[in-house]
């Protein structure tokens, strides 16, 4: 059998075969019982493919398929990622033989299911509502920095794209601020609040009712939603004290 010198390459020196237990999401194809396996780990940043690895149990040419595949799909977009053929990957290598084309398959279908596994992972995230404390009633407004006391909420729905902006009563409150303010957001059927802070009665709350909240960065208040939705910001550790003198917050 005859292998071409760029598959005889990605054999002997493989590129990008390692685990990657921090991975985004992760894919598979094969059965290793029985045959030749792959499983690929990938990292997203900005819809597109920014780290990926694999681990494959195989041939010769299922090792040169399966790194072919990651170098062909590092860097590009999910959309130009998943329109990879078997036949770019053959193309790539120089042809395979007759016997081993199938080997290819293994890779496009490793790849798929793992862009696949991380779509599916981000549609259970982004199909909710999201709130944020705000300074005024419009969608381009500032971040407010108190929780409990901003004077309006912004509440985006991911799924329909409206957005509404509904009054803080608890803004006059002369104590716990933050937990009357955290009930406003889980009377909204809230799942995501973004907040630069927060008191702990309120995160209390807010956590009893099972809805996360994340730090929000230095910009509007749709720059932080959409942050959010491209997995850009963190889970708000920083929790402080509720009591503030003037209320919770």
């Amino acid at each position: 059998m005859i292998y071409s010198d760029k598959v005889l390459e990605h054999f002997m020196c493989p590129q990008n075969a390692y685990s990657m237990p921090d991975a985004d999401a992760e894919g598979s194809f094969g059965d290793p019982s029985c045959g030749d396996a792959l499983t690929f780990y990938i990292k997203i940043k900005d819809n597109c493919i920014k780290e990926i690895s694999y681990l494959v149990f195989g041939c010769c040419a299922s090792i040169a398929t399966s790194s072919m595949t990651s170098v062909l799909a590092k860097g590009k977009s999910l959309d130009e990622a998943l329109k990879i053929t078997e036949e770019d990957i053959i193309e790539a290598l120089d042809g395979l033989p007759e016997s081993k084309v199938h080997c290819s398959n293994l890779g496009v279908s490793a790849l798929r299911n793992a862009i696949n596994n991380y779509l599916k992972k981000m549609l259970g995230r982004i199909l909710m509502k999201i709130a944020i404390p705000v300074e005024d009633k419009k969608l381009e407004t500032s971040v407010c920095q108190s929780f409990g006391r901003a004077l309006y909420f912004l509440i985006y729905d991911t799924e329909t794209k409206e957005s509404i902006i509904i009054d803080n009563s608890a803004t006059a409150s002369q104590g716990g601020a933050g937990i009357k303010a955290a009930q406003t957001i889980i009377d909204n059927k809230v799942s995501v609040l973004l907040t630069p802070r927060c008191g702990e009665n309120a995160a209390e709350v807010l956590n009893a009712a099972g809805i996360k909240i994340y730090k929000t960065r230095d910009a509007s208040a749709m720059d932080n939603i959409n942050a959010f939705i491209e997995g850009q910001l963190s889970l708000l550790e920083e929790i402080h004290p509720g009591f503030h003198g003037n209320g919770s917050k």
